[in-house]
């Protein structure tokens, strides 16, 4: 009786394990010894995809930003993206706090990490986006897989 419960118990958790959420991947932006990771905002596990950043049926919605450092204007940032993503392809764009895209763009295929400089011209108190794209094999930026946002403080 004991046995059979015990079996029925193990039984029940590995159901109830299989039937959470799988997490979506991590990414990471470092520099001058800060760093920050987080798992993607959106994230689409089979073939879906995403607009802008809402999920569709089939991708999981995650944090609203991967995280969130500070970065010196002229300072080298590295950005380091799970492989699988390296090699299927992925963007990287840095836009500022007004909506201006940064002359940092970036489109990878077959490497996991970038790195580039800080704009010499940002100001202490401004503020960055990071985004990067990831891209099914084959697609380019319009059938997005995942995205992570981090925020980029200049101080």
């Amino acid at each position: 009786m004991k046995r059979a419960f015990a079996l029925a118990l193990a039984a029940a958790s590995i159901g109830l394990v299989a039937a959470c959420d799988k997490p979506a991947p991590y990414a990471t932006v470092a520099s001058g010894g800060d760093s920050a990771g987080g798992e993607a905002t959106a994230w689409c596990f089979e073939n879906g995809t995403f607009n802008g950043s809402t999920p569709g049926d089939d991708c999981k919605a995650g944090p609203s930003n991967a995280g969130r450092i500070d970065v010196r204007p002229g300072a080298t940032v590295q950005v380091d993206v799970p492989p699988t993503v390296g090699e299927d392809g992925w963007t990287a764009a840095l836009a500022s706090s007004d909506g201006n895209l940064a002359p940092v763009s970036f489109v990878r295929k077959g490497t996991s990490w970038i790195r580039f400089t800080v704009p010499t011209d940002a100001s202490g108190g401004s503020t960055y986006v990071l985004e990067l794209l990831a891209l099914h094999p084959g697609e380019n930026a319009e059938k997005a897989r995942g995205l992570w946002r981090f925020v980029l403080d200049v101080d």
